[in-house]
Parts: structure tokens; C-alpha cells; sequence
């Protein structure tokens, strides 16, 4: 009886293994990673691989993601995809780039996989990226982003840059004629601007533009410059810009200049202009894709998507930044500084600095 049972020992194993192997169970187990996926995908040549997305984002048909523009621009920007795929039953939520990335964090960590794609300013992601979260993807799309912008792609593929944006100078040309206007970051700290110039509260985005532009030390050396000149700290870029623009103030330091060229677009004698002599901050708004998507295909259809032609025209529309044509009103010889994801201990010794120098908004 004892050799019998040894003979039928392996057999027996093998019923419920074999089971298992067909199991719905077992191959649940075995789906590969989003990222393992896009690994996969990304040795396939471009016709092919764009099939395969397409076929495999047929069979999902759903899509969740957080989107970091606001209002109208955010469903806009998500019909225009509808239209062009409508077997994508799309679900879009719209929170700011910092509470979307504390948002997604909680979730994961929580183990509910919720979000397949946020959008966010790259400076935001370094406190998803010390989480490893995020699929590594890699898309010929990329392809078509133009030189000037391509120090927006992230060597190690953990995001996709879809357009950019800038923190600049501009001023009131009621205020302050042309020239007297300042020439760089340093003549904010002119006396003769004194409790003229104002600042949102300090976000981690510019802080990280003004170290990559000027280094710590510089950085915190022009804060404190800036607090000893009184600066005007107030919150909302469009809210901001009306108020400069009525007289409230005379300068914005950090604000982006699309707010102030819809104004001009809207009234030609809007007294408004752009100070081009100073480097314009520029960093890009990101795509990135959950590691635990439950959409893989379709989110890699999403992704590739932003980078073709109905989104970054649209882009160009709203008066944003595109990546595969030219900007709707900067010159091409502007001074950008792009950047990217400065480490989180670097921008803290900055948000103290800001305290320190500047405060909070009143």
C-alpha cells in the first residue's frame, strides 16, 4: 500500500495543478504588469503595435484618469479623445496637480487601483516616484516632440511630457513703461518696484525653476532680496492677472502668461506685457500611467493620443504650450530654462526659505 501511494503521489499533485492552470484564478495571477506589458509592446514595429493597443483597448473600453486641467479645458480635452475613440467609456476626474498626486498615493496604498492615468506638472512627481507606482512606458510618439522641448522626456520613461508651461515676468504698461520695465529675475528687487510686485503662494513648481536656473544658495539669496521688497502675495493665476491688470499691482513674478494674453485677446488695449530679457521658467505637464492599471491598452492609447495632432492643437488653441509645433505667441527665441523633478529635499529648504523671506498669502 506504501509503494502504491508513493507511485500515485505526483498524480494526485498534478489534478489540482492542472486545474488551477486553466483556472480563471491562476491566469489572473499570471497577467503580466502594465509595465511588463509596454516592455512587450515596444519591440513591435509602430503599425503593429498601434494595432494591438487599439484592439486591446477595444476589449477594456473603459478608462480612469485624473485630470489636472480644470473646468471646460479638461472635458473638452477628453471629448476631443471620445470623438476620435468612442468605445472608450471615459471617467475624468479634475483636481490640482499636488492633491492629485496625494490622492493617487492614498489610494495605492489603501490597495484600491482606481486611477489608470494622471496628468501632472512633472515638478509634482517626485513624491509619486519615490513610491514606484508608475509603469515605465516608451512610445514612438515621443518621436514628434521638437527639439527645443525634448529635455522634457524622462530617460527612464516613468512619464510623457504633452505640453509645457511657463512661470515669467510680466507687468502693467500703465504702470511701468517698456523702459523701465525689468530685465531679469535680480530687478525685482529694485527699490523702485517696492510692494509692486506680486507672488502666489509658494508652489513647489517655480520653487524648483528658480534652483535649476540660478542654484540653492542664489535661489534663497533672491527670496530674500524679494521679501525685503515687500512683494504682494495673493492666490489664483486668472484672479491675479485681472487684478494686475485693473492697477492693483504692477508686476507678476511667477504667473503664467497665457492668463494675461486671453485678457489681450479679449480686449486688444489690455495693458499687458511680457518681459522677454529674463529666462522664462518652463516645465511640462506629464502623463502617467498606473503600474496597476486596470486598462493598460487603453491608457497607452490615451498617452499616445495627447501627443497627436486634434490635442496639441487644442493646445495651441487654449494657449498653452504644444510639443510638435510651435508655441501660439512666445518667440522662438525666448530663453526657456526646462526642468524637471527636483528632489523633494531641495524644495523643502526652499518652502522654508519662502516662510522665512516672503510668508503666505495675507
Amino acid at each position: 500500500m506504501t509503494n502504491l501511494l508513493r507511485a500515485l503521489f505526483p498524480l494526485l499533485l498534478a489534478v489540482p495543478l492542472a486545474w488551477l492552470e486553466s483556472s480563471s484564478v491562476w491566469s489572473a495571477a499570471a497577467e503580466p504588469s502594465a509595465e511588463q506589458l509596454y516592455a512587450t509592446l515596444a519591440k513591435l514595429p509602430a503599425e503593429q503595435r498601434a494595432k494591438r493597443i487599439e484592439e486591446g483597448a477595444r476589449k477594456e473600453g473603459a478608462l480612469n484618469f485624473v485630470h489636472t486641467w480644470r473646468g471646460k479645458n479638461a472635458r473638452d480635452h477628453a471629448k476631443l479623445f471620445e470623438k476620435s475613440y468612442p468605445f472608450i467609456k471615459l471617467e475624468m476626474g479634475d483636481l490640482g496637480s499636488q492633491d492629485a498626486a496625494e490622492r493617487f498615493i492614498a489610494e495605492e496604498t489603501a490597495g484600491r487601483h482606481l486611477t489608470d492615468i494622471l496628468t501632472l506638472g512633472v515638478p509634482d512627481l517626485a513624491i509619486i516616484l519615490k513610491q514606484n507606482l508608475l509603469a515605465k512606458y516608451i512610445t514612438p510618439a515621443t518621436k514628434k516632440i521638437l527639439k527645443p522641448y525634448q529635455g522634457f522626456l524622462d530617460p527612464d520613461n516613468h512619464w510623457i511630457p504633452w505640453y509645457w508651461a511657463e512661470h515669467g515676468i510680466s507687468y502693467n504698461t500703465n504702470l511701468i513703461k517698456p523702459d523701465k520695465a525689468p530685465k531679469s529675475w535680480f530687478d525685482l528687487c529694485n527699490p523702485a518696484f517696492k510692494g509692486q510686485v506680486s507672488f502666489d503662494p509658494s508652489e513647489t513648481r517655480f520653487l524648483a525653476g528658480m534652483y535649476v536656473m540660478l542654484g540653492e544658495a542664489k535661489a534663497k539669496e533672491w527670496l530674500k532680496c524679494m521679501g525685503q521688497n515687500q512683494p504682494i502675495v495673493q492666490t489664483g493665476h486668472t484672479q491675479r492677472m485681472e487684478l494686475m491688470l485693473t492697477g492693483d499691482h504692477a508686476l507678476q513674478g511667477d504667473n503664467y502668461f497665457y492668463t494675461g494674453v486671453e485678457q489681450k485677446k479679449k480686449d486688444p488695449k489690455a495693458p499687458f506685457a511680457i518681459v522677454y530679457t529674463a529666462p522664462v521658467l518652463a516645465f511640462a505637464g506629464a502623463m502617467v500611467i498606473n503600474n496597476n492599471t486596470q486598462h493598460p491598452y487603453a491608457s497607452a492609447l490615451f498617452v499616445d493620443w495627447t501627443l497627436g495632432e486634434d490635442s496639441q492643437n487644442m493646445i495651441n488653441e487654449i494657449l498653452r504650450g504644444p510639443l510638435t509645433t510651435k508655441h501660439p505667441y512666445l518667440p522662438d527665441n525666448i530663453k526657456l530654462v526646462t526642468y524637471n523633478v527636483v528632489s523633494e529635499d531641495v524644495t523643502k529648504r526652499l518652502h522654508e526659505a519662502w516662510g522665512q523671506y516672503i510668508g503666505r498669502a495675507k
